[in-house]
């Protein structure tokens, strides 16, 4: 069957880095692929800028992206929402703020 094909429902688990390498993806290692090949593939990612790149200029940029995803995705997990809201005022302080201030306060 022809790789173009393969790469229909292509997600970027079905990319396998190791490193700074790009090894394989899906079943077809990185040396079976050609430049066409690798034009679906950064197609189906939704990777813009690759139309006149060289074959290992795609592979840099799918493996720079894929990192780029991996640590984004590691920085969303480990966040806590708790930590960056505002506790909430009391009423009777908020009121007060309102209540006496002008324009020299804040």
């Amino acid at each position: 069957m022809e790789p173009n094909k393969q790469f229909k429902d292509l997600t970027w688990a079905d990319l396998t880095i190791v490193g700074n390498e790009m090894k394989a993806v899906r079943e077809f290692d990185n040396k079976t692929l050609n430049y066409k090949d690798l034009q679906t593939v950064c197609s189906q990612l939704k990777i813009k800028g690759v139309k006149n790149a060289t074959k290992e200029q795609m592979i840099q940029k799918l493996v720079s992206i894929y990192q780029i995803k991996e640590r984004y995705d590691k920085l969303a997990d480990t966040s806590d929402p708790v930590a960056t809201r505002r506790e909430p005022q009391c009423c009777h302080c908020r009121l007060l703020k309102i209540l006496f201030s002008n324009r020299y306060t804040n």
